[in-house]
């Protein structure tokens, strides 16, 4: 792969790390799928994807189709986690000056959701936890 193509899939996959890309891009590629693919479905949120149907016997847009979805799926999981986060991190830094009850009514959301956002933990630790506890089963 040219040094180009190879700087056009880090771009269009950003949520992938090194070590897992080359596989994501095995997987993309062999049904089709370019890095500009995949950066127009990411930058319409698969809007696109969503109105095109393919028509009868359509089976190979249909599987490049869900490939790139199931990616579109992996950047969206990627990005809420990040949003989460930032959430987390914003929400922590803005109750140590108002109360719980005023940031709500800033966002628009409940008290709950506030402290549920608040006071939750990484996710990634939730996750670690998630993924030992189905280990122990």
């Amino acid at each position: 792969m040219s040094e180009d193509a190879s700087a056009a899939w880090v771009a269009a996959l950003p949520h992938r790390e090194e070590a897992a890309r080359g596989a994501v891009i095995e997987r993309l590629t062999s049904v089709g799928l370019t890095a500009s693919d995949v950066d127009a479905a990411f930058t319409d949120l698969g809007d696109a994807l969503c109105r095109r149907a393919g028509g009868a016997g359509e089976t190979e847009a249909d599987l490049r189709d869900a490939v790139l979805l199931v990616e579109l799926g992996a950047y969206l999981a990627y990005a809420q986690e990040r949003a989460a986060a930032r959430r987390r991190l914003a929400y922590g830094r803005l109750l140590q000056r108002v109360s719980v009850a005023d940031l709500a009514a800033v966002l628009g959301v409940s008290r709950q959701a506030v402290h549920k956002t608040a006071t939750s933990g990484d996710s990634r630790d939730t996750y670690a936890t998630t993924l030992k506890r189905s280990n122990l089963r």
